[in-house]
């Protein structure tokens, strides 16, 4: 059996009304959420599709670092491209729920260091395995679409 390592991430959230603006508390960072105006928010910040998209990156870049020191070869940088298509149908009240909602993945890594083609597809195998946000599209059924190449 598999040990497991729990961590627990918090976050509190106050929404004042309309426009959509949320404001991310109890945190050492000031975080804040909205929507474009012609969707009824004012734009002060990253709506959260913008931030759930820039956790995956951010989780896939954080796991390819992880992975080459395994596999003992240095990352100096890597461009990474995202795409995730998603139906609003159950967002829009236009279906019962949200369910199944996302529908395929795009991703798109360039890796620059002192890697193979062959060392950074199998550190890409590895990180898409590994990345738990990734992971969590997987099991909702979204189709993902993975590609790391060397840069």
């Amino acid at each position: 059996m598999e040990e497991l390592h729990i961590e627990t991430f918090k976050a509190k959230a106050q929404g004042n009304g309309w426009p959509t603006k949320v404001n991310i508390t109890d945190t050492e960072w000031q975080l804040q959420l909205d929507e474009p105006v012609e969707d009824g928010g004012s734009n002060s910040g990253a709506n959260p599709m913008q931030y759930f998209i820039a956790s995956l990156a951010g989780c896939q870049n954080e796991q390819a670092q992880v992975v080459a020191g395994e596999l003992s070869f240095d990352i100096s940088q890597i461009n990474i491209d995202v795409e995730v298509d998603l139906d609003l149908s159950g967002f829009m009240g236009m279906s019962n729920n949200s369910d199944g909602s996302y529908k395929s993945v795009r991703l798109n890594a360039e890796v620059s260091g002192e890697a193979t083609d062959k060392q950074i597809k199998a550190m890409g195998e590895k990180v898409d395995a590994r990345c738990p946000i990734l992971a969590l599209l997987r099991t909702s059924g979204c189709k993902i679409e993975s590609n790391w190449s060397k840069k």
